[in-house]
Order: structure tokens, then sequence, then C-alpha cells
């Protein structure tokens, strides 16, 4: 390594004032084009699409904002579930047409309103349940699931239905 660098060093003595000018001249316009395209170059495009992407980011976010903020309006606007008998009898027409029976019906003591069901398919179930809440607005208070032979066992308790 010694001997290249002695080498080296003979060779750059060995050179005119001008010719050793010239090369230092080159050596630092390439140093400039390194720094500028290997560096520099890579890091604006990095920072430019970190904006874009911020961008889109932001724009994502305020979407979301204002479906939240559509979403509080407009449950605000919807009119409220009935309640007691007729919340009672809502729950068991929306059983009967989803295709479902339910084994059991009684007031809790908490005053809401249980349906029990036995063997009952899984899409059938949340099928029911996620058409009580897109079109009533109405959710369970209490749900208890357990699985019994392939089938659900359901019992699913509304707050608000005690006559």
């Amino acid at each position: 390594m010694n001997d290249m660098i002695t080498a080296l060093r003979r060779w750059w003595q060995g050179r005119e004032p001008r010719e050793r000018a010239m090369l230092a001249a080159m050596a630092a316009m390439l140093a400039a084009f390194a720094w500028w395209y290997g560096l520099l170059w890579p890091l604006r495009a990095l920072r430019e699409e970190a904006e874009a992407r911020h961008a889109r980011a932001v724009a994502t976010l305020h979407a979301a904002e204002a479906a939240v903020a559509a979403l509080g309006t407009s449950a605000a606007a919807t009119a409220q579930p009935p309640g007691g008998e007729a919340l009672q009898r809502l729950l068991l027409d929306s059983t009967r047409e989803a295709g479902l029976a339910p084994s059991r019906q009684r007031t809790a003591p908490d005053g809401s309103f249980v349906l029990e069901f036995e063997r009952v398919a899984s899409p059938a179930l949340f099928g029911w349940l996620g058409g009580l809440v897109d079109t009533h607005g109405i959710a369970p208070a209490s749900l208890r699931v357990e699985r019994t032979d392939g089938q659900l066992r359901v019992e699913a308790g509304f707050a608000g239905a005690a006559p």
C-alpha cells in the first residue's frame, strides 16, 4: 500500500503545475457530479415522494373525518327506535323475516328483552343482526354466542324493550 502511495506521489510530482491544476479541477468537478447525482438527487426524489404520501394521507384523513361527521349527523337525524312492546314486535317480526325462530323469549331482571336461539346458522344470525343495525339502528345490548354441533346457541338482549 505504501509503495502505491509513493508511486502516486512521484507521478503527481512529475506533472507540470498547469497539469496539476487541471487534474485538481477535474477531480473537484467529478466530486461535485457524484455529490449531486449520487446523493442530492435521490434525496430530493425521496423528499418529493414523502410529501406526496403525506398529502394523500392528509386528504384521506380529511375524507374520513368528513364521513364520521356525516355519520354523526345522520345518526342524530334518524328517529329513535321504538321501545317497549313495539320494539318486541319489531324484533320478533324481523326474526321471522330472517328465517329465524327464537326458542325462548323473556324479560331479564334489568328490563331488557332477551331472545334465545338454539342451533342457528352463523350467516342467518349475523345477517339478522346486521339488518337490525342497518334498517332500524338497533343493536343488542348483550350478546352471548356459543358454538354447539357446528351451529350456534345465541342469547341476545335488547335494552329498552321491557313493557
